[in-house]
Formats: structure tokens, C-alpha cells, sequence
């Protein structure tokens, strides 16, 4: 959806504001619905909390890949008219190179915003009733409420190691990538 709508101009000037809009509703507003629907169902608050973590990243992916769509000049675009190029060749010669730092840097951001979905997600407290799952974020969201604070430190300092380390092992790397490899300039 994100490459049809940057690579038309049409598209992109009527469905971007819409698509906005949309992003601006807090995920966490939709989550008590989720809750509702499916904490009763085994696994419920864990499908719950992938829900969540999905609606609340799902658009810094769309928007970079939306901006790496429109980043493609019109002359290449049009190279690939002439040439016949089209279908699955076009996305492997064209398209998905010059999005590739778009949607790494899109799926970076959405990374950190599920880390800290996972928080409000994992750990449900309503009219005296919790209800968790197994998960970091469950973990600190817990030692929180418990006022643990050894908990929520170690946890907390657990989850800050695990992102550096995520962020050295693997972001860094796709980031080197897409700088090495597929910049269009």
C-alpha cells in the first residue's frame, strides 16, 4: 500500500491526509476493544499485545515506505517503462532498492514503539483483576505497579541491553546495507 500511494501522486495527495488522521488515534485507544474481544480466548492478552504492538507500529513503516516511494526519481520510473521492465523486475531493480533505507529506518523506529507497546500491553490491571502474560514488558509493567523497584531496575537495564545489542547486531548492519547498496543519488 505504502509503494502505490507514494509512487501516485494522486493517491498520495488524497490518501495520505486520511491515512494521518487514522495514525493519530492512539493504538492504546483501540486496546480495551482488543481486550475485551480477546482475553477470554486461550493466549488472549498475547494476541492482544501482538495487536497492539502491530497498530501502534504498523505507521512508521507505511510512512517511510510512502517517503522511499516518492523518493524514486520520475526518470528512473520512466526507464523502466521504456525498457519493458515490469512485474517482479521492477520491484528487484527498482523499487524495493531505493525503499530498502526507507523501510529499514521505518522498521527501526516501529521497534521502539513495540518495545514500549509491549510494556503497556503484557500487564493489564482493571477493577482488581491483572492480567499478564510472559514478556519483558510484563515484567517491568508489574514491578511498577508492585513499586519492586530491584525488579523494574533489572528489568528495565535488561531490556535497554537487549536493544543496544539488537541495535549493533542487527539495525546497524541493515543501515551500513542500505547505505552501501541501495542509495539512489
Amino acid at each position: 500500500a505504502g509503494v502505490a500511494i507514494g509512487l501516485s501522486p494522486k493517491w498520495s495527495r488524497r490518501l495520505q491526509p486520511v491515512v494521518q488522521v487514522i495514525a493519530s488515534i492512539p493504538a492504546t485507544a483501540v486496546f480495551p476493544v482488543l481486550l475485551l474481544a480477546l482475553v477470554g480466548l486461550p493466549g488472549g492478552l498475547s494476541w492482544a499485545a501482538v495487536l497492539l504492538m502491530l497498530l501502534g507500529t504498523q505507521w512508521y513503516i507505511l510512512f517511510n515506505v510512502i517517503a522511499g516511494a516518492m523518493a524514486i526519481h520520475s526518470d528512473l520510473r520512466e526507464a523502466t517503462t521504456v525498457y519493458h521492465v515490469s512485474g517482479w523486475r521492477r520491484w528487484r531493480t527498482l523499487i524495493l532498492p531505493a525503499i530498502f533505507p526507507y523501510l529499514v529506518t521505518g522498521m527501526l523506529t516501529a521497534s521502539g514503539g513495540a518495545w514500549n507497546a509491549s510494556i503497556v500491553s503484557e500487564y493489564v490491571q482493571f477493577q482488581g483483576h491483572i492480567t499478564s502474560t510472559f514478556g519483558l514488558g510484563a515484567s517491568i509493567a508489574s514491578a511498577a505497579a508492585a513499586a519492586n523497584f530491584p525488579v523494574l531496575l533489572a528489568a528495565t537495564v535488561l531490556m535497554a541491553a537487549f536493544v543496544v545489542i539488537l541495535n549493533r547486531l542487527a539495525w546497524k548492519r541493515l543501515y551500513a546495507l542500505a547505505e552501501r547498496r541501495y542509495t539512489l543519488g
